[in-house]
């Protein structure tokens, strides 16, 4: 990846366009310039001040104080867009979306094109939202807020764990239908919680239904490898699960009660783990 870094005034000591001052600050093609900025690769410190925000076009003024950052990986923009996700549902406030497996939420420093946050944005024509994230590999449910507003009040339900989220893993090794489990072990020296429920069990595999308490890194995939019983098609934790279909958990629902509304929602994922 090939970064840059400059205030505006270090090639131009008056206001200009953003395509003219990155043609200076760059060895990048014109070509290049609108795919990275386009993309998400280009950003702007209005004033060397304050937060650090996009920038995407190249005829949009700059003036000499601004410092822009770009950070270039060819392997990332060639990356291919989002296509066709589907909203379960959406109002004025929010809209809750199936994210496919192998789809980042949202973007990273290079790029966001390819992240389900950038996909709404560009359907909307507006900014969004993320209110929570979940693993690249796993598919399902997405909270994403339509307004600044809706955002911090749906933030404020998960962090006051007002927010009921489920989910379904296929797991190595059968465990008694039934049996429900509570697994407390702690994760980079934090509290974690994670609940389990036996559904099924056959041919050396389990269906789980899981929720947790806490939102650590990769926390349902670590505790259910931890236990002895790693996630089918998991490509980081386990020994012997691993297979072609990709990561074997998803998202399965959402349920709280709407901030605006006062009503319960409940969602839930079509499209759920069967053990074959």
């Amino acid at each position: 990846m090939r970064t840059y870094k400059a205030a505006v005034k270090t090639h131009f000591p008056e206001r200009t366009t953003l395509g003219d001052f990155l043609r200076k600050l760059t060895s990048l093609t014109p070509t290049q310039l609108g795919e990275v900025a386009e993309k998400g690769g280009v950003w702007i410190q209005r004033r060397g001040k304050g937060r650090i925000l996009r920038i995407r076009m190249l005829r949009e003024a700059v003036a000499p104080e601004d410092v822009i950052h770009v950070y270039y990986d060819p392997k990332v923009l060639a990356l291919p867009d989002l296509a066709d996700l589907t909203a379960l549902y959406e109002d004025a406030n929010y809209g809750v979306w199936i994210k496919p497996a192998g789809a980042v939420p949202q973007g990273s420093q290079s790029s966001d094109h390819a992240s389900v946050l950038r996909y709404v944005e560009k359907l909307r024509g507006a900014e969004v939202y993320l209110v929570h994230r979940l693993d690249r590999e796993t598919q399902g449910l997405m909270l994403v807020a339509y307004t600044s507003n809706a955002a911090a009040a749906l933030s404020d339900l998960f962090q006051k764990h007002k927010i009921h989220k489920e989910y379904e893993a296929i797991v190595l090794g059968e465990l008694p239908v039934g049996e429900e489990k509570t697994i407390s072990a702690s994760l980079d020296d934090k509290e974690a919680v994670t609940h389990v429920q036996v559904l099924e069990a056959r041919r050396g595999k389990s269906l789980l239904k899981v929720s947790i308490e806490t939102g650590r890194l990769h926390q349902i995939r670590r505790h259910l490898d931890f236990l002895g019983h790693p996630v089918i098609g998991d490509p980081k934790y386990g020994n012997g699960n691993k297979n072609r279909q990709g990561l074997q958990l998803v998202a399965s629902l959402l349920a709280f009660t709407d901030p605006w509304s006062k009503e319960l929602r409940r969602f839930e994922l079509p499209d759920r783990l069967k053990l074959v």
